[in-house]
């Protein structure tokens, strides 16, 4: 059918319109059967519960890391000016009220401290509040591979001091080692070792941070795989991937990032 400039509107419309109704044209060339509607929309269904999971996994991992990275940066500076305001931090103390600790606290932005020397229960009901303990103050917090804990980790403990990015730091000189532990998106979750929560030592030798995982601290070696592994049992499970976060190297999977292989 062709059509010449002299031809009106009205004319095209009134052809146009005898062609959808045509029993053909009509019929099968301008609509689906409810059985092409019905499988159409099963395949798109398939490919989103194959895909969207995946998908998410990512997006919640990307939060996580750009999370660690920051509190990561930011925690790094500050001991960086440690090492210059004072060579020889004090190691007498057994609390967290020791010049090493203040500098830190001071330099940081905290705009809450639950902490309270009178009172022995203030960071356990802290700890309850954030979700890391039960109300009857079992451990709710997860190792690497998202098992719960059967007792959170008696030397470095759990953060307890509010920053004002969201984050959450601690830190205290216990078991003959300065320990410095941030969770790196407070109230958010999902307060899992290695996925948001991190741990951390201070040589005071090399006045350096030293990411838990990066060789022995103290009495421990935290370089060993049971710290930091999805296939690891032991309840510490974690707390040696802050090495590995630093490094973005997976502990399990040499090709690829620490932040694609989070189980």
């Amino acid at each position: 059918m062709k059509y010449t400039v002299t031809n009106n509107s009205h004319q095209i419309i009134t052809d146009i319109l005898k062609l959808l109704h045509n029993p053909i044209i009509g019929s099968h060339c301008f609509a689906f059967t409810l059985a092409e509607v019905l499988i159409t929309l099963a395949i798109i269904g398939i490919v989103a519960a194959m895909t969207i999971p995946a998908l998410v996994t990512k997006y919640n991992n990307l939060i996580l890391e750009t999370a660690f990275k920051k509190s990561y940066s930011n925690l790094s500076q500050v001991m960086s000016m440690l090492s210059f305001e004072f060579t020889n931090p004090s190691i007498t103390s057994t609390d967290d009220n020791n010049e090493l600790y203040h500098f830190l606290y001071e330099h940081l932005q905290i705009i809450q401290d639950p902490s309270d020397p009178d009172d022995p229960y203030a960071a356990s009901r802290f700890w309850i509040t954030m979700g890391y303990l039960n109300k009857d103050n079992s451990p709710k917090i997860l190792t690497y591979n998202k098992s719960t804990m059967s007792t959170i980790p008696q030397c470095p403990k759990l953060p307890v001091k509010h920053l004002s990015d969201g984050s959450i730091i601690g830190g205290l000189y216990n078991c003959y080692s300065y320990w410095i532990v941030m969770d790196t998106n407070g109230r958010k979750g999902p307060n899992a070792f290695g996925h948001d929560i991190f741990y951390f030592g201070y040589d005071g030798e090399t006045k350096r941070l030293k990411p838990l995982g990066d060789g022995a601290y103290g009495f421990w070696n935290f370089a060993n795989s049971q710290y930091c592994s999805k296939n690891s049992t032991n309840e510490q499970n974690g707390l040696g991937c802050a090495n590995w976060a630093v490094k973005n190297k997976c502990p399990d999977d040499d090709s690829k990032t620490y932040w694609e292989c989070l189980p």
